[in-house]
């Protein structure tokens, strides 16, 4: 079984280089990059990927473009920031070539401005990232989700994933993400509320700064659920503002 490992990017050049090598045992390496202005094209195509340019209208648009293009039978999706560790990949190999018909999440291992987190949000963080190249589609506009009718399985070795580097870096995934949230919204027929602007913020920092105990984080849990509080209030905010 051959497998395509696709990464998604626009201006990654500061990851793209140390994603791709620890891609470099794939049978194929696509790059599907969304208008880069830095080096991220040249430094990826260094590596031995193939890069097509194509532009960005959604995360799930441009993963289901990704796969039409990709040769391998089955796909791996990894970000620029995510490295796969050589145990991961073994058992990555070791699962595609027994033939498996089935879909499988990837356990992440997250950091946050430096600092691995292992509560919170991070405790259950397992997306879907390996299936075979036929049987699933993507859907959403941002935080993206697979159609499949194929059974889910979960690989035991993870993604290590740099997550958000600092404070300019959790802004510029605000910019981004934020309008794509907000269509998300509109095409499920949520209602803008401003009551939600306001309550659903400091609900989210409690649920993970102490029901999910993002306090045994120390400062990075700290961070981490005050930054995702503020994240919930702009959705929110600017989807009321926009109505």
């Amino acid at each position: 079984m051959t497998l395509s490992a696709i990464v998604l990017t626009r201006n990654e050049e500061r990851n793209i280089e140390d994603c791709l090598e620890s891609l470099s045992w794939a049978d194929e390496l696509l790059v599907v990059d969304s208008g880069s202005t830095d080096l991220t094209v040249p430094l990826a195509e260094k590596c031995g990927a193939r890069v097509v340019t194509h532009p960005f209208t959604d995360f799930a648009t441009q993963r289901n473009f990704a796969m039409s293009l990709a040769k391998g039978n089955w796909i791996l999706f990894i970000d620029a920031d995510e490295r796969v560790t050589p145990e991961l990949a073994g058992e990555i190999k070791e699962t595609t070539g027994q033939g498996s018909t089935c879909v499988y999440a990837i356990p992440r291992r997250n950091y946050f401005f430096g600092k691995r987190l292992r509560f919170g949000d991070s405790r259950k963080d397992a997306p879907i990232r390996l299936f075979p190249r036929h049987d699933v589609t993507w859907a959403q506009p941002v935080h993206e989700m697979i159609v499949t009718n194929l059974s889910i399985r979960r690989l035991k070795n993870p993604l290590l994933h740099y997550s958000t580097r600092n404070l300019t870096h959790y802004r510029r995934k605000i910019r981004d993400y934020v309008p794509l949230e907000i269509e998300t919204l509109k095409t499920k027929g949520t209602r803008p509320s401003l009551l939600k602007a306001v309550f659903l913020p400091p609900a989210k920092f409690l649920q993970l700064y102490l029901l999910k105990l993002g306090v045994l984080d120390g400062i990075a849990g700290f961070q981490y659920a005050i930054l995702s509080s503020y994240y919930i209030h702009r959705k929110h905010w600017l989807h009321w503002k926009a109505k």
